[in-house]
């Protein structure tokens, strides 16, 4: 009898060993990047207040800078986000006045500003399919499930039709394409009910490819 035991953990170990072999390697589930923004734009309405800014997105406007003003409202343009360190634009957002591309004008019970963002070289999350994205609530999945697209989309807008206008702070989904694979992150926006304010808080993915992030997930 006890000649039989050193034979039976012998066989216990040769039994672990082929279990461990044949289960494959462990899975990595997530290799997380993330980054802090906190980059606020606001569609000035004072002209002498604005001219008189030295902020980053004042000194971009080419119209202040040649003196040229002559609307209410002033766009802040483009302002380029690279989330992976490439060297080339991602992703963009803008605050935009309508008025400009309305001449006969919006209206009164309309805003007049409408907050946008631009995909480059990524893909946004947008469930509407007509260019509204969706505002995730923390903690959804952002994976291959539902509509992708890469086209400018409308975050919000007159009639409160963009789904982050006055909801607080939400979760754009994205997913940048790599060795044509994904991968798949967040980025946390602030837009206010009047549109006229736009925050980028933070952005997150996953490095791994194809692998699912939660939104707000930073580690």
């Amino acid at each position: 009898m006890r000649k039989s035991i050193p034979i039976l953990l012998l066989l216990c170990a040769c039994s672990l060993a082929w279990f461990s072999c044949n289960k494959g390697p462990l899975k990595v589930e997530a290799s997380i990047v993330y980054r802090s923004l906190n980059k606020q734009f606001v569609l000035i309405t004072d002209v002498k207040t604005l001219m008189e800014s030295d902020d980053e997105i004042s000194n971009r406007i080419d119209s202040i800078l040649k003196g040229q003003i002559n609307v209410e409202f002033i766009s802040t343009g483009h302002k380029n986000f690279d989330l992976d360190g490439d060297e080339q634009a991602d992703i963009a957002f803008e605050i935009v006045d309508l008025n400009l591309f309305n001449p006969d004008g919006l209206p009164e019970s309309f805003d007049t500003l409408a907050a946008r963002v631009i995909p480059k070289t990524l893909e946004i999350l947008d469930n509407t399919t007509y260019g509204y994205p969706d505002a995730l609530e923390e903690e959804v999945s952002i994976d291959q499930e539902g509509y992708w697209s890469n086209n400018s989309s409308v975050l919000g807008t007159f009639a409160s039709a963009g789904q982050f206008q006055g909801q607080g702070e939400k979760y754009l989904g994205i997913r940048l394409l790599k060795e044509d694979r994904y991968q798949y992150g967040w980025i946390k926006i602030y837009c206010s009910q009047s549109n006229d304010t736009l925050r980028i808080l933070e952005y997150a993915y996953n490095e791994i490819l194809d692998s699912p992030i939660k939104a707000g997930q930073k580690e």
